[in-house]
């Protein structure tokens, strides 16, 4: 009941782009027909997002889901033809489109009122289309076939069989470690006998390398070689302690003698640390502050 009536108010809207006396009928949220012409609407709204005439063959033209369509010449993606599709054999196999031969790809702005030049889908290279699927519930852009990894649609050299994310900021295989970044998955120096995620940030490699990797910092990848790592206490998601040492983005605390037993946290801001103290002494971002009482303060 919700859908009929969500695309009676669609349609009605739709009207308003065209003379009363035409019928608009809508046949999906993004593809509607008037006077013998298919229209690519995105959402019914064409006032802010445009709108797309396209040229098709009426009797064979169906939607497939939202913006692909297909009659028996053309594919459509967005209201355009797709050059490199073959259509007979085009689906959509889990919202991936495929055809006998390849897995597509779109990457840009997807536009009612761009040119259908800008609105083609793109060959994956390598990537079989009867095996290829996503894994974004494990790592956001990665996916597989049968034979490769993919990160953003670009095959990944690593070891097939022992590919294994470690956490959203790292990946390893049975050769090394690799490191995630927003634009590509980078081979580190690391090796991966022993690795252990600690949380989103931090990774222990053979119990005594510690490493501190954030996105979007333009900081690297921090390292600190612990003398042991027999008890582990998080106090937030980037401050730890390990054993004797405080670690704060993945550095060591600025004030060496900081006793960890008794280390605590009282206020930061914007996810910095300000104020901290342990038995002996208050901290201010890290560096003593012996006018204050650590039992008063």
């Amino acid at each position: 009941m919700k859908n009929i009536l969500k695309m009676g108010i669609i349609s009605a809207l739709i009207g308003l782009l065209f003379s009363c006396k035409e019928q608009v009928s809508p046949l999906s949220e993004d593809y509607y027909k008037k006077s013998g012409a298919i229209y690519f609407i995105p959402g019914g709204n064409g006032f802010e997002r445009g709108s797309r005439k396209m040229v098709t063959d009426l009797a064979s033209f169906a939607v497939i889901k939202e913006v692909y369509a297909r009659d028996k010449d053309h594919v459509y993606f967005m209201g355009c033809p797709q050059e490199l599709v073959d259509v007979k054999t085009f689906q959509l196999k889990n919202n991936i489109p495929i055809d006998q031969a390849h897995v597509f790809k779109f990457e840009g702005f997807a536009s009612a009122t761009s040119s259908c030049n800008q609105n083609q889908l793109t060959i994956i290279e390598g990537a079989d289309p009867a095996t290829y699927t996503t894994l974004y519930h494990q790592l956001p852009a990665l996916a597989k076939d049968k034979a490769h990894y993919f990160y953003r649609y670009q095959p990944l050299n690593v070891d097939y069989a022992s590919f294994n994310v470690v956490n959203s900021n790292f990946v390893k295989d049975k050769n090394q470690l690799f490191v995630v970044t927003d634009k590509a998955i980078l081979p580190l120096h690391y090796k991966t006998e022993n690795v252990k995620a600690l949380n989103i940030a931090y990774l222990l490699l053979n119990d005594r390398i510690l490493l501190y990797y954030e996105p979007y910092q333009n900081i690297g990848i921090l390292e600190i070689e612990l003398p042991s790592s027999n008890n582990i206490k998080f106090l937030n998601d980037k401050t730890v302690i390990i054993d004797q040492l405080v670690i704060i983005s993945g550095k060591q605390f600025e004030y060496a003698a900081v006793d960890a037993e008794s280390f605590e946290l009282l206020e930061g801001a914007n996810g910095k640390v300000l104020w901290s103290r342990d038995k002996n002494h208050v901290y201010y971002e890290q560096r003593l502050f012996a006018e204050a009482d650590p039992k008063t303060f």
